[in-house]
């Protein structure tokens, strides 16, 4: 059997859901020849000092710690794990996962190179059903979960021949696959990574295949939400729940500003596309249209400022917030991260016809027309990469909106990311 280099992420109120995970681990690799390095990027319940106690039960069993405070956060420490990996074959789980028996075998049994293979989750039933999830529930915690009912289930419902394109944790792949695509872009720091990394795989022709011959149990949102998020009456953890809410509106307009749209299930390409504003909108306004456009031109100059400002003091908050960074921690912290930089995307005044590929206008909606200009601005936000690719070069009208299509010009980002140098230095692996 192949070895593979089994990578895991934990943090904080995690250490029961890691123990379950260890422990099928321990039971269910059909080899123990596999190297498992564990990243701990919080710990507030002891959980380095448990690990340290489970190596002697492992041949390959690596514990990491950092000196970043308060963490190092879920994209850089995932990058971190795949460089680290000494195998070709790559596995990440997420620390409230449980692995079915002979999961080693089956996940090699499908991988192949230049291929991300998401393995089949089965989750208790806290959300909707869907195709690439299994729901039954096996415990909503740690504490009920009975690994061998799991495991029975699991066997009965393996195949080898189906599958989807979904992608999702936990996955498996060849590690030069992600290095080729430099992992997670660190810009992203709550969520949206992975739709991201999923957008470029795309784009560099990465087959994307789900399995149900692998298959995990998941807890489901415990990293992202905390451990109860699903209890309505915990104050703290709803409080949570809704820091997690406002944190991915942030993360979701990164992503839009890298892409122009969002989508899961096909690929995109993002056209050079500018907006004109004939009169000086609300920040609010400025905020909804920013993120779908390769520029936006607005009157005045103090607007922009204004904007920017508003970015600077929302753009981490949450984020810092659900992590535990103080202000200080991340003006140390925040050069080992990507940021966004509308310095350059905000234009002062009209642009003249040579200086756009493509421009949406408008004249400034009256009172009686305002709500039907912002429902026309927000259905072009959504399509125009679309109505660019479909249409011909000309000029067409959209309710109050002018759309000038001059040149097509595709600008998508770079198919591999350029993160922030990363002092190793900083890591302590034992």
């Amino acid at each position: 059997m192949e070895k593979i280099s089994f990578l895991i992420n934990c943090s904080n109120d995690t250490l029961k859901h890691l123990k379950l995970l260890l422990n099928s681990l321990l039971s269910n690799l059909k080899s123990d020849e596999h190297e498992i390095i564990i990243f701990v990027d919080s710990d507030n319940e002891g959980t380095f000092d448990w690990l340290m106690t489970q190596k002697p039960k492992f041949k390959d069993l690596k514990i990491v710690t950092h000196k970043v405070k308060p963490c190092v956060g879920y994209s850089r420490n995932n990058n971190l794990l795949v460089e680290m990996a000494k195998h070709p074959i790559v596995s990440y789980l997420q620390s409230d996962m449980v692995i079915s028996e002979n999961y080693d075998e089956d996940v090699l049994r499908h991988v192949k190179p230049n291929m991300i293979l998401s393995s089949t989750r089965v989750e208790p039933p806290l959300h909707g059903t869907s195709h690439e999830v299994i729901t039954k529930d096996f415990g909503l915690d740690p504490d009920g979960f009975n690994l061998m009912e799991f495991n029975e289930f699991a066997q009965g419902h393996k195949s080898h021949n189906t599958g989807t394109e979904f992608f999702f944790a936990p996955f498996t792949f060849y590690k030069d696959t992600w290095l080729k695509a430099g992992g997670y872009d660190t810009i992203f720091r709550r969520s949206r990574e992975d739709s991201d990394l999923l957008m470029r795989f795309r784009h560099q022709g990465v087959d994307i295949r789900q399995t149900y011959g692998a298959i995990v149990y998941h807890f489901t949102c415990v990293t992202s939400r905390g451990k109860d998020w699903y209890k309505r009456d915990n104050e703290s953890a709803q409080k949570r729940v809704a820091t997690q809410q406002s944190a991915d509106i942030i993360e979701l307009r990164r992503f839009l500003r890298k892409w122009g749209q969002f989508s899961h299930t096909e690929k995109i390409n993002k056209y050079h596309c500018d907006f004109a504003f004939n009169f000086p909108p609300n920040l609010a306004l400025l905020g909804e249209i920013e993120p779908y456009f390769s520029r936006v031109w607005i009157p005045m100059n103090e607007i922009k400022q204004a904007y920017i400002t508003q970015l600077q003091d929302e753009e981490h908050i949450y984020a810092n917030e659900l992590l535990g960074f103080t202000e200080n921690d991340w003006k140390v912290a925040s050069r080992y991260y990507n940021k966004t930089d509308l310095s350059g995307k905000i234009k002062i005044g009209l642009p003249k016809e040579n200086q756009y590929k493509v421009l949406v206008a408008g004249v400034a909606p009256t009172q009686e027309t305002q709500d039907q200009w912002v429902r026309e601005v927000q259905e072009v936000c959504h399509t125009i990469n679309k109505v660019i690719e479909e249409y011909e070069v000309g000029e067409y009208e959209y309710g109050h909106l002018n759309i000038h299509i001059r040149k097509k010009a595709i600008r998508n980002p770079e198919l591999k990311v350029m993160n922030p140098h990363f002092d190793m230095n900083l890591l302590e692996i034992n």
